[in-house]
């Protein structure tokens, strides 16, 4: 019996220490900041690397005011002088996307947004918000995100610049929100996630990257945890500028990414899987509406703003409209300016049989 005993003890602490290394597993490693995937690509060749913001655009982020939610992962720095991290995703998607000739096609999309009118016309140089964080269920090759979305269009070429948190089993390792990014442009059709293809987003900053983990979620009804995200393109470097408040995570460089200003710009949630299949909660799992007007904790995005003229603006409630392709699973509820909280959205769903 004592040696029974014995051996229990044993096989419980050999799978302590196996369950606290997996939890603390580092997802990144550090990278020489000239030997990222994004200078890979010949174009990049003779890239100088852009620190920070230029005074222009500095200025334009330092009029809007300083919160204590600025970001909700861990502060120390991650990597040595002269390096960054950079998120070791899943096998398979670094060799899907960083091998041109293999693609990943994700299927089973449903949106519940606003958007500007149908036909409306407008330059935006970028946008922001400030997102609460919810770890909706998702399963293996699904993933639910809380997004925006910079759009351009020319002829039949598309470029896009999109960000936010996702939940993304497939491209992550397990279920838990991370800072996401997500870009097209006319020489990336095919899309990419955060720094997985060749000559696109540079990575600057040694403590926030994309595929961090936000370790602070919020409860549905009581605590919320926010985290500000922006792009906004710098009128003296061209590049597109990913930051949160006035510190810069990193950029799209101007001699991948084109584009001059976005023709479209949307706010909310976005979900997919396999095709045919359930469809994953989005936000908090619950719609807006039936949380209440006054009970602001189902997933939000407040702080609704957009560069124009270099400016950082509130967007304009007579421009946009509510735009949900399967109200069945979810719904969004824009409800334009409130005190403290801006333009804001709020939106979700628990999903299922959406394409039914």
């Amino acid at each position: 019996m004592a040696s029974y005993c014995l051996l229990y003890i044993f096989i419980y602490l050999c799978s302590y220490h196996i369950a606290q290394t997996v939890q603390k597993e580092i997802e990144y490693e550090c990278v020489d900041i000239y030997k990222q995937p994004a200078f890979q690509h010949p174009m990049m060749k003779d890239h100088q690397i852009q620190m920070r913001p230029s005074v222009e655009f500095q200025t334009t982020v330092s009029t809007e005011p300083e919160t204590s939610d600025l970001f909700t992962g861990k502060a120390e720095e991650r990597c040595p002088k002269g390096q960054v991290p950079i998120h070791i995703p899943q096998i398979n998607y670094t060799n899907d996307f960083i091998q041109p000739n293999r693609i990943i096609t994700e299927a089973n999309l449903h949106y519940a947004i606003i958007r500007p009118f149908e036909n409306y016309t407008k330059i935006w140089g970028g946008a922001q918000a400030v997102f609460n964080i919810y770890k909706p269920r998702v399963l293996r090759n699904q993933f639910s995100k809380a997004w925006i979305w910079l759009n351009h269009r020319e002829k039949d070429v598309i470029s896009s610049i999109q960000f936010g948190w996702a939940v993304h089993i497939g491209l992550y390792r397990d279920d838990r929100p991370r800072l996401t990014t997500y870009w097209i442009s006319n020489r990336h059709q095919n899309g990419c996630y955060n720094v997985l293809c060749r000559g696109g987003y540079v990575q600057v900053h040694k403590t926030i990257y994309p595929g961090m983990t936000y370790n602070k979620i919020s409860v549905l009804g009581k605590r919320q945890s926010t985290a500000h995200l922006l792009v906004g393109q710098d009128s003296r470097t061209k590049n597109w500028l990913l930051m949160t408040r006035k510190t810069l995570i990193g950029y799209w460089p101007y001699q991948i990414y084109s584009m001059q200003g976005a023709s479209q710009v949307f706010f909310g949630g976005y979900t997919g899987g396999l095709a045919g299949a359930i469809s994953p909660p989005m936000g908090a799992g619950t719609f807006p509406r039936q949380v209440g007007y006054r009970n602001k904790f189902a997933c939000f995005m407040k702080q609704l703003k957009y560069f124009e003229d270099k400016r950082l603006v509130d967007i304009d409630s007579n421009e946009f409209e509510e735009y949900v392709d399967s109200p069945k699973c979810y719904d969004v509820w824009y409800r334009e300016f409130e005190i403290r909280s801006g333009e804001m959205l709020t939106f979700g769903g628990p999903g299922g049989q959406c394409g039914i």
